[in-house]
């Protein structure tokens, strides 16, 4: 089994991924991808097919962790250009991958029109007999290559999110489960890894609960969709740090509701806890980090004033 991650070149470089798996079965190779980002990645992932040795016929199938757009929005395109693949979703997921009007609506809702031609392009219904629902534990059967994968349901970040375990590699595919963690400042300064609590259905105790559900799992390497495979003792270094954050954010959440703070004091308030609880950890961030780290900082305040203000049933 080889996996690789192909750059979905989604806002810059290394920002989001796809993973390819590649394995060779009884009829020759065979390839599986998870997560498909926007229809603007779908020629990379084309491109890595091809560059492993793999046409667009031998690739069976497309599992996406959720179905936020930076993760699936080029799922009903990624169809059309793999004529054998399948789409394999959690429930939730799956609806909305058939019938994508009302993710389409609200996010123009939020972002405007424009935004989202630039970003995403025309977002595409998923044919219905293509799409494979997964209910939580539901195992994959890769019948071209022999091998089955295994998945989880997992709350926290999404409510219609599941995690994918590889187990000849002991790799799990966490989507944004397991946070983020881009190679620009892993490489300048070790592992630095933050969770996203971005809208709209962010639960602090249960991505704290999913967090450590995957530290427990026997695993060689995590593959968060942003950015690239963590590998050995750095998932727990990861881990570490995501229950750190997610534990602050709970706390925070109760002075958003308690001080009415706005995306803008929490964002400030964030950023401060960051830069002071990674300089604890001998981790000195500088301006060009900060650019790195703000995008996920602004969304995630965005996401955590969301829940604040969130009207209770």
């Amino acid at each position: 089994m080889k996996i690789i991650a192909v750059d979905c070149n989604y806002v810059e470089k290394e920002f989001a991924a796809s993973y390819l798996m590649i394995k060779a079965g009884p009829q020759g190779l065979r390839g599986m991808f998870v997560e498909c980002n926007t229809n603007y990645a779908i020629p990379y992932l084309k491109e890595a097919a091809l560059h492993e040795g793999l046409t667009p016929d031998q690739i069976d199938g497309l599992i996406i962790t959720h179905v936020h757009l930076d993760h699936a929005g080029g799922a009903g395109l990624f169809l059309q250009e793999f004529p054998n693949a399948k789409l394999y979703a959690h429930p939730r997921a799956a609806r909305h991958a058939i019938d994508p009007s009302k993710l389409i609506a609200s996010a123009t809702q939020v972002y405007g029109e424009s935004f989202m031609q630039k970003m995403y392009g025309t977002i595409l219904p998923c044919p219905a007999d293509r799409v494979v629902i997964l209910e939580d534990g539901a195992k994959v059967d890769w019948v071209q290559t022999g091998v089955q994968l295994l998945t989880k349901h997992v709350r926290g970040h999404a409510n219609h999110h599941l995690c994918v375990i590889e187990p000849t590699t002991k790799t799990l595919f966490s989507g944004d489960s397991f946070g983020v963690s881009y190679p620009v400042l892993n490489e300048k300064h070790g592992i630095v890894a933050i969770p996203s609590t971005s809208p709209t259905d962010f639960d602090g105790p249960a991505a704290i609960e999913t967090v450590e559900w995957i530290l427990n799992q026997d695993l060689l390497q995590v593959a968060p969709t942003h950015y690239g495979l963590l590998k050995g003792a750095e998932i727990q270094i990861a881990g570490n740090q995501l229950i750190d954050y997610l534990k602050f954010s709970i706390e925070l959440l109760s002075e958003i509701k308690t001080e009415a703070l706005n995306e803008t004091q929490v964002f400030e308030r964030i950023q401060k806890w960051v830069i002071q609880y990674f300089s604890s950890q001998g981790i000195l961030f500088d301006s060009e980090d900060l650019k790195v780290l703000n995008l996920d900082l602004r969304v995630n305040a965005q996401g955590l004033v969301f829940v604040a203000n969130k009207p209770t049933t």
